[in-house]
């Protein structure tokens, strides 16, 4: 995001909304923008990698441990999904388990649809069925085969060795999870499928594939589905069908201060917002308890690059909103004073999570409670 037109000028509950967030005007008062805050990493690309993890990413880089796999390891067992990893139109995400290994993204809004509401047919059931039978069979061969090896291997291999063995142990939960969730019936939401938006003549199908995705995020919410959601939007370098855009969105964001392609870059994220804001007006308007389903949603938004144009991974723009939180407000710290990683812990604490840190954190944001 623009960073000249997304922090407000000002701080404390009086702020201008920013140019690129006056769409979010409706909503603002259960909203914070931060300034200030990121994980002092470098490396432009593979610094964004690490924007959920606050590690630099390298492919011998075990400690990849993301944000929302962290917390969906602790409070998504009770759900159908642990948690939903989405990357628009493709299959890419920043999402990365606990050891290390990146999760593969759902691209593609009526895949989302059919994994949240359609249901399986008897045939579906006993295929799925027998694959995870044959499944547990392999896990079961390597078990027993495990034994032997364990007790040829020394204490160092052994420990290595045992975090194999925790892989394998927790894939097999995985799979009672699935032949769990496949003996129950999947929720039926009366109109659902007006969740699968189509782009009208002029439309560019990227913002209407964003806007399908919010809405069945808010459908798997209210259902109870999964409670925890990634949705990484990919740049590109495609020309997206706004009037007055000629240059690719990566293109842009490596403007080097030229006014026009600024300008191009303005209009494009300013759509990006205006789909954040519809999702968020969405949430408000269904019940949920004693509030809205707003008030029991955190949403967290932001981007792993600060300045695209000079590929500084620095004071990245954050955005938190929804969750009964103390918000109205804009805050701004002064650089490496506190690091992204502390609203990750606020966040975690928000969900119940018992943890007093996460990844390069040095507390909590307890301004937020």
């Amino acid at each position: 995001m623009h960073a000249p037109a997304f922090f407000p000028s000002t701080t404390g509950p009086d702020y201008t909304l920013p140019e690129l967030l006056v769409p979010l005007q409706p909503t603002r008062n259960a909203l914070t923008v931060i300034e200030g805050l990121d994980h002092q990493l470098g490396g432009g690309h593979k610094g964004v990698q690490g924007f959920l993890t606050g590690e630099r990413f390298s492919f011998s880089n075990s400690s990849m441990y993301s944000l929302d796999q962290y917390a969906a390891d602790r409070v998504g067992n009770d759900t159908r999904f642990p948690s939903l990893t989405l990357d628009l139109n493709g299959s890419n995400s920043w999402s990365w388990n606990r050891y290390g290994v990146k999760m593969r993204g759902i691209g593609n809004p009526a895949q989302l649809f059919d994994m949240l509401f359609q249901p399986l047919l008897p045939n579906e059931k006993q295929s799925a069925t027998a694959e995870i039978n044959v499944e547990q069979s392999v896990l079961d061969t390597i078990a027993r085969s495990a034994k032997q090896i364990d007790n040829k291997l020394g204490s160092q291999d052994r420990h290595k060795f045992q975090e194999y063995l925790n892989a394998v142990e927790e894939t097999g939960r995985r799979l009672d999870r699935s032949r769990h969730w496949i003996r129950q019936d999947k929720p039926a939401v009366q109109d659902a499928k007006n969740a699968l938006h189509q782009p009208s003549s002029g439309e560019d199908r990227r913002y209407i594939a964003m806007r399908s995705m919010f809405d069945l995020c808010a459908l798997a919410f209210r259902t109870d589905s999964t409670r925890i959601v990634t949705i990484h939007i990919p740049g590109g370098n495609g020309v997206l069908k706004l009037d007055g855009i000629s240059d690719g969105y990566h293109s842009l964001s490596h403007h080097g201060q030229d006014p026009e392609k600024i300008l191009q870059l303005k209009r494009v994220e300013l759509q990006y917002v205006k789909e954040l804001a519809r999702f968020l007006n969405t949430l408000k308007d269904i019940p949920d308890g004693d509030g809205s389903m707003l008030d029991h949603t955190l949403i967290y938004f932001g981007s792993g690059m600060g300045n695209a144009s000079s590929h500084s991974n620095r004071n990245l723009p954050v955005l938190l909103a929804g969750g009964n939180m103390k918000h109205g407000n804009s805050l701004k710290y002064q650089r490496d004073t506190k690091p992204l990683c502390n609203l990750y812990v606020s966040m975690l604490q928000w969900l119940g999570v018992e943890t007093d840190s996460f990844g390069s954190s040095s507390g909590n944001m307890s301004e937020l409670f």
